[in-house]
């Protein structure tokens, strides 16, 4: 005797889906989209970090970053003599000057470090006044 309650198979025509098969294409294709969102929230995720993470660099190379600066004090007091003893320039253009490169020296960014001419061999961006 067959159980009337129990699902009986029924032959369908080739090319048509029974019940159970739509129910699990259903699942399969909600299975899909939720893939394709975890996979694009994780792109979405990485693409945010990396673009943080550059913006972060250049902020602080930009105004954190310590530089070094050389001010080459000695050459410039070393012309600014021989102009002055040549006559090419007076007193008073002697004074602007100095006040120029003391303005230079004060204006420099408190993230740069300034060192005298002298002790830089190479690679080092030097300030001439």
């Amino acid at each position: 005797m067959k159980d009337t309650d129990s699902e009986e198979e029924t032959i369908l025509p080739a090319g048509e889906a029974g019940p159970r098969e739509v129910v699990r294409k259903e699942e399969e294709m909600k299975t899909m989209k939720v893939r394709k969102n975890v996979l694009l929230s994780l792109f979405m995720a990485v693409l945010v970090s990396i673009e943080i993470s550059a913006i972060s660099l250049i902020v602080y190379d930009r105004y954190f970053a310590t530089r070094i600066v050389a001010v080459d004090i000695k050459g410039f007091i070393a012309s600014q003599r021989d102009l002055y003893v040549q006559g090419k320039i007076s007193d008073e253009e002697l004074r602007q000057k100095i006040e120029t490169l003391d303005k230079t020296i004060q204006n420099i960014p408190s993230n740069v470090v300034v060192v005298m001419g002298d002790a830089i061999v190479r690679n080092a961006k030097i300030i001439k006044p």
